[in-house]
């Protein structure tokens, strides 16, 4: 059996007396690691879950702070509700929350679960079937950190019949999950169909999965450097410089911006952007979900949290006309008070009020040689897709272009008569 304190030790480096916060569930596989860390130099404590989904949960919750009080063992415990949805993906979602609000309270950086070979052999035949990224068709890693929580699974590379060969040696008690049998979930599947016969064919299947483990981690540990010594801290792709990559690290440098939002990441996900930085098109964008969008806006892409602009729509009065909680518009009429901080706009009619918004379909702009779409023209001026829809437009009230933040004068107004006026972001 592996000396788990020399792992940490000396392949995690783990330094001593840091504290660990241990999700153990009462089973074989976490009442192992618990019994082979409660006499280390490690302070512990333990987080139980009470997923509420079979009568046994109660007991096995009494367990486990039976056994976390008689060792003097700091216990935390926690419902986990799942209403509906992918009960699993859900319930993993609000375990790592409370995992990490333990650890918060606690000031510890470590996390430990008791994944082992067995179910590294399960989550790769998994992502395999969805589809995943370098990273993904790996498995799950024994370290990983994020947010500055260290995630750890020391037993990885135990089997499941070596963890329940030492538990009985010792004689440590544990609580078998009777879930484990039922055929409901995916994972059970694999674990009581496929993976016999797999195993069946290859006496070694395991062994070789730990090989396969390492040999991809370490593949994609070497392309991630890669990576992030490209982006060089930055979060924007420079797309020219980005094409000149193979194709191994275009797709990371994707998914490794994606997993820093963390958001939900596929291999489909990787490939679409990918073709989108691919694209003659200058100005695209990829959905990524909760709002948040890859964006790409001529030579330069990165992902942006987009929201639609409001339909604000203001009518303009003569002095301060305060639009949103940034953008303030300025009117006088009065020229004996215009300065050199105001622009100056020449007309000899104009249908007053005067209005100011955002653009809409179909808005054209006058020039002396003629008229011309708003929308080519900020494609000639390549303006970003997604700030063309934050543009103020001043117009007068038959909706008439007279001014565009930033970027055009209507001067094709005459010359009798003169407004002055501002526009300033605080923000």
């Amino acid at each position: 059996m592996l000396d788990i304190l020399d792992l940490l030790k000396t392949t995690l480096k783990i330094p001593k007396k840091s504290k660990l916060i241990l999700s153990i569930s009462g089973g074989a596989d976490s009442m192992l690691l618990l019994a082979l860390l409660k006499n280390g130099p490690y302070p512990i404590e333990v987080v139980h879950f009470n997923h509420m989904k079979r009568r046994e949960s109660k007991k096995e919750a009494e367990f486990v702070k039976s056994y976390c009080d008689t060792h003097k063992i700091p216990y935390h415990y926690y419902l986990v509700k799942v209403s509906n949805g992918n009960f699993h993906h859900q319930a993993h979602i609000l375990r790592n929350h409370y995992l990490k609000q333990t650890a918060k309270v606690a000031k510890a950086k470590y996390i430990f679960t008791a994944h082992h070979l067995d179910d590294l052999l399960e989550s790769v035949l998994i992502k395999l079937t969805r589809g995943s990224n370098l990273l993904g068709y790996a498995g799950m890693q024994m370290i990983h950190e994020r947010k500055g929580i260290h995630y750890v699974k020391p037993l990885l590379y135990t089997s499941k019949q070596d963890i329940l060969d030492e538990v009985t040696k010792r004689k440590i008690p544990f609580y078998e999950d009777a879930s484990n049998q039922e055929d409901t979930y995916l994972r059970n599947r694999y674990r009581h169909t496929i993976i016999p016969i797999m195993k069946q064919e290859n006496e070694n299947l395991l062994t070789q999965i730990k090989t396969y483990h390492q040999q991809l981690s370490t593949a994609f540990q070497y392309i991630r450097n890669q990576s992030q010594a490209w982006l060089d801290g930055s979060k924007q792709v420079n797309i020219p410089r980005f094409l000149t990559l193979g194709p191994a690290l275009q797709e990371d440098i994707i998914a490794f911006l994606i997993e820093n939002e963390h958001l939900n990441l596929s291999y489909e996900t990787v490939m679409t952007v990918k073709k989108m930085f691919l694209s003659d098109k200058p100005n695209q964008r990829i959905d990524l979900g909760k709002k948040k969008f890859f964006v790409k806006a001529y030579d330069t892409a990165q992902i942006q949290t987009l929201t639609a602009p409001k339909s604000h729509r203001f009518e303009v009065k003569n002095g301060i006309n305060k639009l949103t909680k940034n953008a303030i518009f300025t009117l006088l009429n009065n020229s004996d008070k215009a300065n050199e901080e105001l622009e100056k706009l020449c007309y000899n009619k104009l249908a007053f009020p005067l209005w100011l918004r955002h653009r809409l379909e179909g808005d054209k702009l006058n020039f002396s040689y003629g008229r011309k779409k708003l929308k080519d023209f900020l494609i000639d001026k390549k303006v970003p897709l997604n700030e063309r829809d934050h543009l103020w437009i001043l117009t007068d009230n038959n909706n008439q272009i007279l001014w565009v933040e930033d970027l055009y004068f209507n001067q094709t107004l005459g010359n009798d008569n003169t407004f002055y006026f501002s526009f300033k972001k605080t923000t």
